[in-house]
């Protein structure tokens, strides 16, 4: 789908060997309840095309049955520069919080 089309769903960068693992369908809308939480923390690092970008999770979620978290993460400015995320410490890793007026922009 091209992201000129305002319904699409966003461009994310080609996957590269050790990046983090889209959320499969089954672990966002398969039979059974998910889990919605607010972040214990916030500020991560995740592989996306090849190269580790800052990023800040939105929330967590949990699908009935299962133990893999899922993360929905931002990694930019860019209205399309976000994600659910399989949570892997090899892909997706915390970051400390910055200082006030330090770290990514604003987002």
């Amino acid at each position: 789908m091209s992201s000129d089309l305002p319904l699409s769903r966003p461009r994310h960068p080609d996957y590269q060997p050790g990046d983090a693992e889209r959320a499969p369908r089954e672990l966002m809308s398969g039979p059974g309840r998910c889990w919605t939480v607010e972040p214990r923390w916030r500020w991560v690092e995740i592989r996306i095309g090849g190269r580790w970008r800052p990023g800040r999770v939105e929330s967590w979620r949990l699908h009935q049955g299962s133990t893999r978290w899922v993360a929905l993460v931002r990694w930019g400015a860019d209205l399309d520069a976000w994600g659910w995320y399989v949570f892997s410490p090899g892909t997706v890793r915390q970051m400390p919080e910055p200082a006030p007026g330090t770290g990514p922009a604003a987002w």
